[in-house]
């Protein structure tokens, strides 16, 4: 939901006819010679396809995750780095070593510069000296704030049902707020995380998970850190990944009760196994 204006804009758009496939017309365009690069992630699984990673005899792999045990190990290429805000950050240093005659439209520039904007909560988290250079450079070529801006609005349902997952959070633990979306919220994913990313702005919490009802019935657990606590070592213990401020993870087969008594439970052990008892 976050990207539909982007996607309006390139099926809007002539210069970017054919720019988007589906995986069945990845497969049919597939070639010996082909490259297939993997971005923002290192699990196949992870993946809109994963039997396209499978058929591919030449894989790129750009992602600025920690590893985790599943990931893709025949990538002939790696491109990884943990320090960088986002895949979109390490994208546009990568156009510039590519040939100085190389020019980002201004379409192409703010949406990369989106990528680094929600990855950083607005330049507010896991920001280096290098986020600023890559914003830059996207700035000098066009890159539209205003744009920007208008990829991030929600519709006033979306809002609504954001204030009130935010309204339902409990203090599972001092410092750890957790709260579930309502079951029939659509783009339940997405409103988890915009909850979480709220509640850590809440003064005296440090780490947030909120659960949400995917359209495909998984439940998707966001989790938000300020630092302090790890989130992506505690999803990690359920399947997830991401940083150690911004952490997710998909769990099957269980309700929505059973996979908040999980995670709930995974939060405890991690904070206990820590040796930080705040209680």
């Amino acid at each position: 939901p976050t990207i539909e204006q982007a996607i309006h804009t390139l099926q809007n758009n002539a210069t970017y006819t054919g720019t988007l496939v589906t995986p069945e017309q990845a497969h049919a365009m597939m070639r010996p010679s082909s490259v297939l690069v993997v971005v923002d992630t290192q699990r196949a699984q992870s993946t809109i396809d994963p039997a396209l990673i499978a058929r591919a005899s030449k894989l790129v792999l750009i992602d600025h995750h920690r590893r985790s045990a599943d990931y893709i190990d025949n990538a002939t290429l790696n491109y990884l780095d943990a320090r960088a805000s986002s895949v979109s950050e390490m994208v546009s240093e990568t156009i510039q070593y590519f040939d100085d005659t190389i020019r980002p439209t201004a379409f192409e520039s703010s949406t990369l510069l989106a990528g680094i904007t929600i990855d950083t909560k607005h330049f507010a988290f896991h920001v280096g000296a290098r986020t600023f250079e890559a914003a830059a450079y996207l700035r000098h070529h066009g890159a539209d704030i205003s744009m920007v801006k208008l990829m991030f609005q929600d519709d006033s349902k979306t809002y609504a049902d954001r204030v009130d997952t935010v309204k339902s959070a409990i203090i599972l633990y001092p410092g750890i707020a957790i709260s579930t979306c309502r079951e029939d919220a659509i783009n339940a994913p997405l409103i988890a995380a915009q909850a979480a990313d709220a509640l850590v702005g809440i003064r005296g919490i440090e780490a947030a998970f909120v659960l949400g009802r995917e359209a495909n019935g998984e439940v998707s657990v966001s989790g938000r850190s300020l630092g302090q606590i790890n989130v992506q070592l505690i999803l990690e213990r359920l399947g997830g990944g991401g940083h150690m401020t911004m952490a997710g993870a998909q769990l099957k087969g269980k309700s929505m009760e059973e996979c908040t008594d999980l995670v709930k439970n995974t939060v405890l052990e991690y904070m206990k196994e820590s040796g930080t008892d705040r209680r």
